[in-house]
């Protein structure tokens, strides 16, 4: 019997990687479709031998799933926490967005960067550590998390439910970067109010698109005007993007109403509750010069599902040291690099889970014919690996 090489070991290894990620890019979970993924997961984990798996509802009929490897005890415990929902397919796309197309050391498919290659590869690594007899000190937990574009709703349905860990680790494309830091947001609906009329009476309305021109001009200028602290990982101050505008029902009917949501990314110097409350008073002062202004601000419904706040960990604290030496162990360079977007880590902090993010993946993360480099793939799979293993045998 010929024993096998190395080589050839490894590309086993790599083979089996490529087919989970395969069937995980083979089902659709578009935003709000994330149960049948979830429900997969479950079924693997319970064939592999994970000892505790739950699908938990985290909004009425969006599951996520949660799995837990209990250790031998005495070590601390660690979970890999990765969403499920995508962002709806561009009618661009040149491939099958729902197959693993491999090209040129690149895997194609829908929702790859953001986020299924992370989110599988910690399923990798329970389905490793589960099936080798081999278990560590301490717990290894599983987040495939629905609802995450809702502000982090399905993480903390699973966090309450039971499945937490003394840290945590996000999977957002970082390009297998280490983040420590990010951006929070606030989403903001600003709507002006007038007073119907017809046309041909205009003069006994009140035209709320046009009381609107001057907030949007305002709101173009806001973006530059927001105290602020400069942060060495996250370039520039805020930014600022009005994304929807809606107002009137007719074209012969003077608009009764107008509103306008905008998308304002923050630093971690900066608190969204005092942005909103700073653009409510910078209208008040465009109303004082034009009193046919009478708005409201407020944050939009969905940013209220889950605050987007700022997060930022020490470098130097045990977990992000701990995955650095994991970078090191397989032969990788860690670099640490702040992170433009916000994530999953926020709702582990407001749990008491100290987390760090490392993914794979590089913007523009969602986009036709969205790739990952399948070395990174295999990458990232072997870094949480070795983050398992030296994290959870470490005694609490």
């Amino acid at each position: 019997m010929t024993t096998p090489t190395t080589e050839s070991t490894s590309e086993d290894v790599s083979a089996r990687n490529l087919e989970l990620l395969s069937e995980v890019l083979a089902i659709d979970s578009t935003w709000g479709r994330e149960t049948p993924l979830a429900e997969y997961m479950a079924d693997k984990m319970r064939q592999w031998g994970v000892d505790d798996v739950q699908l938990v509802e985290s909004m009425p009929g969006r599951y996520s799933v949660g799995g837990r490897i209990r250790g031998t005890g005495g070590g601390k415990s660690i979970l890999f926490n990765g969403h499920l929902d995508t962002y709806e397919v561009s009618p661009d796309w040149t491939k099958e967005p729902f197959a693993a197309t491999v090209e040129d050391g690149r895997i194609y498919g829908a929702g790859i960067a953001d986020m299924k290659a992370a989110t599988t590869a910690g399923l990798a690594v329970m389905r490793d550590i589960a099936t080798s007899g081999r278990r560590p000190m301490g717990d290894v937990v599983f987040h495939g998390v629905s609802c995450h574009f809702e502000g982090g709703v399905g993480t903390r349905s699973l966090l309450e439910a039971g499945f937490t860990a003394d840290a945590g680790i996000c999977g957002e494309p970082t390009d297998n970067t280490i983040g420590t830091v990010h951006r929070g947001a606030a989403y903001l609906k600003v709507t002006t109010h007038g007073k119907q009329a017809h046309t041909s009476a205009k003069e006994l309305g009140l035209n709320a698109i046009e009381t609107m021109e001057p907030v949007l001009a305002g709101m173009r200028r806001f973006e530059g005007e927001m105290p602020y602290e400069p942060h060495p990982e996250l370039p520039g101050g805020p930014n600022l993007n009005i994304g929807t505008i809606r107002g009137g029902t007719k074209h012969n009917q003077v608009p009764d109403r107008c509103e306008m949501t905008c998308d304002i990314r923050l630093l971690p110097s900066q608190d969204p509750y005092d942005v909103r409350d700073r653009a409510e008073r910078m209208i008040e002062d465009l109303a004082l010069e034009d009193p046919r202004i009478k708005a409201t601000v407020e944050f939009s419904e969905h940013w209220l599902t889950g605050p987007r706040l700022p997060y930022e960990i020490d470098p130097e604290s045990p977990i992000a040291r701990s995955v650095a030496d994991a970078v090191s162990s397989i032969g990788s360079t860690p670099a640490f690099r702040g992170i433009p977007f916000w994530t999953d880590m926020v709702p582990l902090a407001q749990a008491g889970i100290p987390a760090i993010n490392i993914g794979p993946g590089t913007p523009p993360y969602s986009w036709a014919d969205e790739w990952v480099e399948q070395s990174k793939y295999d990458e990232i799979i072997a870094i949480y690996s070795a983050l398992a293993h030296q994290w959870c045998n470490q005694p609490r």
